[in-house]
């Protein structure tokens, strides 16, 4: 009995180590938005002005087809870098990578 549980605990801490390791280094996001069918459904790191006029651009191009991420942040360069999570076309990805660059 102790040693099947001495063996779990050999295998656990190193992957509890692992994740702990991979959840302090990852890049944080410094906006993150989520939409579905009806609209915005949650956002963090965008002004309200901003939110209107993105809302706005991703009601006029009907791009949903579920629910869709929008994550960015900027990289050491200074850079932005977006990444998408869900349904989209490259050309839709490409509007929005192009209005957030403009506008926000």
């Amino acid at each position: 009995m102790f040693r099947i549980l001495f063996v779990l605990l050999r295998f656990a801490v190193p992957v509890l180590i692992v994740y702990g390791a991979w959840t302090f280094l990852r890049p944080k996001w410094a906006f993150t938005i989520v939409m579905d069918r009806t609209g915005m459904r949650s956002h963090t790191g965008v002004t309200t002005p901003q939110q209107r006029r993105l809302l706005e651009l991703l009601r006029r191009t009907r791009f949903v087809e579920g629910e869709v991420k929008i994550c960015g942040r900027h990289d050491e360069n200074g850079e932005l870098q977006l990444r998408f999570f869900g349904r989209l076309s490259g050309e839709t990805e490409q509007q929005i990578r192009n209005y957030i660059v403009n506008e926000l």
